[in-house]
């Protein structure tokens, strides 16, 4: 038997600055192929978040329900907030940097397709926490499978189309990277403390032969106060994560163990 990690069911995103650092160290990477990355970075959150659901939803304790439900809550505000954030503001600027309207509209129109289920998935969690329904592990797995490819596949896809900006021209797109971060500074402020430890407890900093350390650009002191100080106030929340104190992937806290191969 082994520990059980969240890097699957469902896999992570390779970036493109690694693939590209890894076919040529010496590669230049653009501001379309580091803000790819950087969005890649933010999905393989999401996607840490939704493989720990997935595999510790049917092995959570009744003493444990309502703070597993906070930490299921934590990943649909993390992906609430920043899909919201792209169809109303980034996107459009994006659409308006490159001067095309209807570029970006595919990603969008991806949205749809799992919005219903998280949404569904989000009432029953609430109703949970509100006494109002029973928590059911296999439930949540279902309600994951009959969503998950389509949010997958959507996390994944997104990544390609930034790159594809590139067809416009570089000079339309100077402002790009700040662009990415403001979109990323307003997310963390509605996210709240609360929703920023959760992030860290879902950031392998690990992850493509340590590219990542330094990332997210955030200050010191805030990644300080959140590894060192908050984590402990959410300490019941995010054991649930993927990763420890310090970014370190670890074995998931309620997931069965599995058969070595």
């Amino acid at each position: 038997m082994s520990p059980v990690y969240a890097d699957h069911p469902f896999p992570l995103i390779q970036t493109p600055a690694f693939l590209l650092k890894s076919q040529d160290p010496n590669a230049k990477v653009d501001i379309f192929d580091l803000c790819a990355s950087e969005m890649a970075s933010v999905h393989n959150m999401m996607g840490r978040g939704f493989n720990a659901i997935y595999l510790q939803a049917p092995h959570i304790k009744q003493a444990d329900e309502k703070a597993f439900c906070k930490f299921m809550l934590g990943w649909y505000n993390l992906l609430h907030i920043h899909h919201s954030g792209e169809e109303e503001e980034f996107f459009p600027d994006m659409e308006k940097m490159a001067g095309v309207a209807g570029i970006m509209e595919a990603n969008v129109e991806q949205h749809h397709a799992f919005h219903d289920g998280i949404e569904a998935f989000k009432a029953y969690v609430d109703d949970v926490l509100a006494g109002k329904a029973k928590y059911d592990g296999q439930k949540v797995v279902q309600m994951f499978d009959s969503f998950g490819p389509a949010l997958m596949q959507h996390l994944a896809d997104e990544i390609p189309s930034l790159q594809s900006l590139r067809q416009y021209g570089e000079e339309k797109f100077s402002s790009l990277l700040k662009r990415f971060d403001q979109e990323g500074e307003k997310n963390i402020k509605a996210l709240g403390f609360g929703g920023m430890v959760w992030c860290f407890a879902n950031l392998d900093v690990h992850y493509e032969n340590d590219m990542w350390t330094q990332w997210p650009p955030a200050p010191s002191v805030v990644k300080f106060v959140c590894r060192n100080m908050l984590w402990w106030f959410h300490a019941s929340t995010v054991k649930f994560g993927a990763v420890d104190r310090l970014g370190n992937l670890k074995p998931l806290y309620a997931a069965a163990e599995e058969k070595s191969a």
